[in-house]
């Protein structure tokens, strides 16, 4: 009777593990779809809201913000800035930042899942061989 509840948990777990991988395949199809819609944005940017008072009126602006200096400097394309001016809300440089940054962050969230499913899918085989 063991060699039968043992056959079972072997099937179950290679079942387990063929699902991970079906899993991690799609969402890989995913991030491979979304890469093909557009440009992505660089990865650790995001978009900063600032304001600007010129002559008693405010303005409001908006920029690109990386966390490193990667961006061409308006004055000097030799040097490099953590920002890209993207002017006023609605511009096309700023709706093109937005569609950018949003398939940045779609990709990053599908990689940290992907990530999560591969432990996943390392913990089958580990703890089975631990039982």
């Amino acid at each position: 009777m063991s060699s039968h509840s043992e056959l079972k948990t072997s099937q179950d777990v290679h079942l387990r593990a063929k699902q991970i991988k079906s899993l991690i395949r799609s969402l890989k199809q995913k991030t491979k779809k979304i890469e093909r819609e557009g440009e992505v944005a660089p990865a650790n940017c995001h978009i900063i809201r600032y304001q600007v008072n010129r002559k008693g009126t405010l303005y409001w602006y908006y920029k690109l913000q990386a966390a490193e200096s990667i961006f061409p400097m308006a004055t000097n394309n030799e040097k490099k800035t953590k920002y890209k001016y993207l002017g006023r809300a609605g511009s096309s440089a700023h709706i093109d930042a937005v569609e950018k940054l949003t398939r940045r962050n779609l990709i990053d969230e599908l990689e940290r899942v992907i990530q999560s499913l591969t432990e996943s899918y390392l913990d089958i085989y580990i703890g089975t061989e631990t039982e």
